[in-house]
Order: C-alpha cells, then sequence, then structure tokens
C-alpha cells in the first residue's frame, strides 16, 4: 500500500513541470484524511479521488491570477460543489389524482369501452429511460466541466469517447484525462444499467473528501 507521496508521483508520470507540481499539491491536501492509498482490485475509489483532484488541482493553479497560486481546500470544495451530478430522484409512486365531476350523459346501453388511464403506474425493466439520460446530462457536464478548465490551462482536450489503446497522449495531463473521462461502454441504456466515466466517482470522492466538515 504506497503513500500518498508515493502514489502522486506514480501520478505525475515521469513530469517535472507543472503537472508534478499539482500532484505534489494533491498529496499535501489529501495527506490529512488519505495519508495512505489504497489499491482495491475492483473499485479504486482512492486512485481515482487522487487522480481527479489533480487535474482539478492542475486547471485551478494554471488559470489562476496569480502565479504560482497553491489550490486550497476550500477552491477544490467550490469546484466540486458547481459540477457535482446532483442526486436523481427515485421514480415516485403516482397517487390518484382527486376525483373530478363528470359531466352528465345519457346512460349508455351497453358498456362503455374502457377510456385510457392517465400515467398508469406500470414498473420499468431496469431503470427507467428518462432518469438514464437525466445522469448521462449531468455526466456529461462534469466532463465539459473539467475539459473546459484544462483548456483554459493550455491542454488540448479532446472529447471523451469510448476507452481505447489509441487514445495516447506525450501529455500526461491528458492521457489522466483520458483515464477518467473515456468509458468502456458507449452505450448508455444497457441492461446492465448506467456505466459512467470514473471521473463520476472521483468528483464523488472529492467532495466526500472536501466538505464543508473540513473546510
Amino acid at each position: 500500500m504506497p503513500t500518498i507521496w508515493e502514489y502522486a508521483e506514480q501520478v505525475a508520470a515521469g513530469d517535472t513541470g507543472r503537472w508534478q507540481a499539482a500532484t505534489r499539491r494533491t498529496a499535501i491536501l489529501l495527506a490529512p484524511t488519505h495519508p495512505m492509498i489504497d489499491l482495491p482490485h475492483r473499485m479504486p475509489v482512492h486512485q481515482v479521488l487522487v487522480q481527479t483532484t489533480a487535474l482539478v488541482v492542475h486547471g485551478l493553479a494554471m488559470t489562476a491570477h496569480t502565479q504560482g497560486h497553491m489550490v486550497t481546500t476550500r477552491e477544490l470544495a467550490a469546484w466540486v460543489t458547481d459540477h457535482a451530478v446532483p442526486p436523481i430522484p427515485a421514480t415516485p409512486e403516482l397517487s390518484p389524482e382527486p376525483s373530478r365531476p363528470e359531466p352528465a350523459s345519457p346512460a349508455p346501453a351497453s358498456p362503455a369501452p374502457a377510456s385510457p388511464q392517465p400515467a398508469s403506474p406500470q414498473p420499468a425493466a431496469g431503470a427507467p429511460p428518462g432518469r438514464l439520460l437525466e445522469i448521462a446530462r449531468a455526466v456529461r457536464r462534469q466532463q465539459d466541466g473539467l475539459a473546459a478548465l484544462l483548456r483554459a490551462a493550455g491542454h488540448q482536450v479532446p472529447d471523451p469517447g469510448v476507452r481505447s489503446l489509441r487514445h495516447h497522449s506525450p501529455d500526461p495531463v491528458i492521457r489522466q484525462w483520458h483515464d477518467l473521462a473515456d468509458v468502456d461502454d458507449e452505450d448508455l441504456s444497457t441492461p446492465g444499467g448506467f456505466r459512467g466515466p470514473l471521473l463520476c466517482l472521483g468528483i464523488a470522492a472529492m467532495a466526500d473528501t472536501f466538505g464543508p466538515a473540513i473546510i
């Protein structure tokens, strides 16, 4: 299990300039809460937290008005607040509509065919398509927000896409962007449910780490 300092150097990927400075600043900010970085096989929360925080720290430092600006936890908390995916409420159970007086009509000679009922509460197989679309839009706002920050910092940031070995860049910041922003499956409505980029996990972990309790 590496220390936060050791893992930050891994994220720097050999860089000795501004990106390394961002990863080291990330280590300073995360050391009080994450002195050691767990490396699980299935859910890499700690690694993704460090990677995402480093990208945000780098973008904020490079776009600050003061040269050599030291990003603070308060700035990170503000950025996360602006870019976190809002909770998607569960599909509400439909309650019966209040009864309304019906206009008088002559009694039919035979029973009338049943009329369509408003909003029949049929259970959906899996997540409702509308909710998946809403989540996908919110995630894309996250990706666009970080991409805009990195572009303002001077990087040529490609659009996120399907993960591929062909997405290689000599820029370690863009390599890290691909790792976090690309997805394994382009189809967001597969039976397995929404498959979002690791960036979502990273920003959620940042929200837990740099919340109001520690700023």
